[in-house]
């Protein structure tokens, strides 16, 4: 029997250790996917919506529908799968945890071009074995955040090549302005981050108008074609928005240290309890923080190459950038630390690189098994039992339920609150057909709407949640409806349903 060669054992055992992390990842949101936080929210529902329509109605997007921003790539990558599988939850979410897997591979390149390759492979275990707020995130399917975050790293390690190039050349220029324009076309908040990377990059080519800016902001503005026209053809809207979201420029930033970041990195609970305590909690975050600046200052002394200053520039940079975004002032669910997961992510990775750096490579890989462990013990376990325990019960068999009584009765057609009737539509693969009445009202698809004000109002039924309802949200007065109550939601049967 052929022993085996050197280079063939270290390639086998990095893949033994890339397998092992990867499932541990998996096994992590399944058991997310499994409980209450496995819930299909109607951001979500609209994203298979969306993605199925590319193919089976024809709509191309440039926006998130009822949105004037936030691109909606997804439903153009998605669709060939979604079409086929007939409202699954499942393919739904795991297809946007995949994109969560391209931003793992992104960050390892980042991070390789700062530090090394065991600074990259750190920060891929943490982007892969995501901390609390973030692990849930990771099986949302919200468009634009899987993508976005694996975009920005995508934008970081771009940085690092333009900007430790001593000429720019037009390809790698290109490249760094397509990726930064593309952030700023998934969600703007991307570019409080994107935008001090690029700056770095800038700072380095100042002079150079033929190789650099040209280049660069060419096709920064070919990524952004599609929203520009739009934009340009329906009157600017994206520069006409105003969103009510009440709050002060530094109320946003104290909120990002106080509830953002805890609730990303599991030491918060969604509802704001220290997972470990106050006193034990900010103790880790402190730690947390430290590993992070002790990250910046190990690849700045690492070098002397300009990509050294890319870290802690964006790092610097981005809150007081997120902080004029008036959205962000939202930090109960920590979904808005993903424009700054990635920086955080590489720069814990080198320094635990540094850390490490006396170990053997077979050392190492152990090494990073534990280091996973110990991450996914400390910011991940604790705070998804406590968000949802033990509790295994499908949080979405209530829309099965609802829709199998549908068909009972024989009514294709629903109206109601946004957040009930968009997973009908999507569960029952728009075999039923919504429409948007009450609050919050937002149409995402108008062509449903149409469909669901022409048909006879004794044909419609109504979904909405239990509390007082506006007698004009209903077709008809609203005693003419017979109520059935799903465990908290409740269906609105008209006249036409069967018995």
């Amino acid at each position: 029997m052929t022993a085996m060669s050197p280079a063939a054992a270290s390639t086998l055992k990095r893949c033994v250790v890339v397998a092992i992390v990867a499932v541990a990842g998996i096994v992590l949101r399944v058991q997310i996917l499994g409980g209450s936080m496995g819930a299909l929210f109607a951001d979500e529902a609209y994203s298979g919506l969306q993605s199925v329509g590319v193919i089976r109605d024809g709509r191309f997007p440039i926006v998130i529908g009822g949105n004037v921003y936030s691109a909606a790539l997804e439903a153009y990558l998605f669709s060939p799968v979604l079409v086929l599988a007939g409202g699954s939850i499942a393919v739904l979410k795991w297809l946007f945890v995949g994109m969560w897997a391209a931003a793992a591979v992104a960050a390892f390149g980042a991070g390789r071009r700062l530090m090394d390759n065991r600074a990259g492979a750190v920060a891929a275990t943490l982007v892969w074995l995501a901390p609390g707020a973030m692990l849930v995130l990771s099986t949302r399917a919200y468009m634009g955040y899987s993508l976005g975050l694996a975009v920005t790293a995508g934008v970081l390690w771009a940085a690092a090549v333009v900007a430790d190039r001593d000429t720019a050349t037009p390809r790698s220029s290109a490249c760094l302005g397509f990726l930064a324009g593309l952030a700023f076309y998934l969600h703007p908040m991307f570019g409080a981050a994107a935008a001090p990377l690029v700056a770095v990059a800038a700072v380095v080519h100042f002079r150079d108008w033929r190789r650099w800016w040209v280049p660069a902001v060419g096709a920064a503005l070919a990524a952004n074609a599609a929203f520009i026209g739009w934009n340009a053809i329906n009157g600017w809207p994206s520069l006409h928005s105003s969103l009510p979201f009440e709050g002060t420029y530094s109320e946003r930033l104290k909120g990002f240290a106080t509830g953002l970041l805890p609730r990303a990195f599991g030491l918060r609970t969604f509802a704001g309890e220290w997972v470990f305590g106050r006193s034990l909690g900010l103790a880790a975050y402190g730690l947390l923080l430290g590993g992070v600046i002790a990250g910046c200052v190990v690849i700045v002394r690492a070098s002397a190459r300009p990509s050294r200053w890319l870290l802690p520039v964006a790092l610097a940079a981005s809150f007081p950038l997120m902080a004029l975004l008036t959205p962000l002032i939202f930090v109960a669910d920590g979904r808005y630390a993903i424009i700054v997961f990635p920086l955080f992510a590489i720069a814990l990775g080198a320094a635990v690189s540094a850390l490490l750096s006396a170990l053997s490579a077979r050392q190492f890989a152990v090494g990073l098994i534990g280091i996973g462990a110990l991450w996914a013990a400390i910011t991940v376990v604790p705070f998804t039992h406590q968000q949802q325990g033990f509790e295994n019960a499908d949080p979405n068999a209530w829309q099965q339920r609802v829709i199998n009584r549908l068909e009972e009765v024989g009514i294709s057609r629903v109206a109601g609150n946004y957040g009930l009737v968009l997973p009908i539509e999507f569960r029952s693969d728009q075999a039923i057909r919504v429409a948007i009445a009450g609050n919050p009202y937002v149409i995402r698809f108008p062509n449903s709407q149409q469909i669901v004000g022409a048909t006879p109002a004794e044909e419609v039924a109504f979904l909405f949640p239990p509390g007082d309802l506006d007698p004009g949200w209903f077709y008809l007065p609203v005693d003419e409806y017979r109520v059935e109550d799903f465990g908290g939601i409740i269906l609105y049967l008209p006249p036409a349903a069967g018995a």
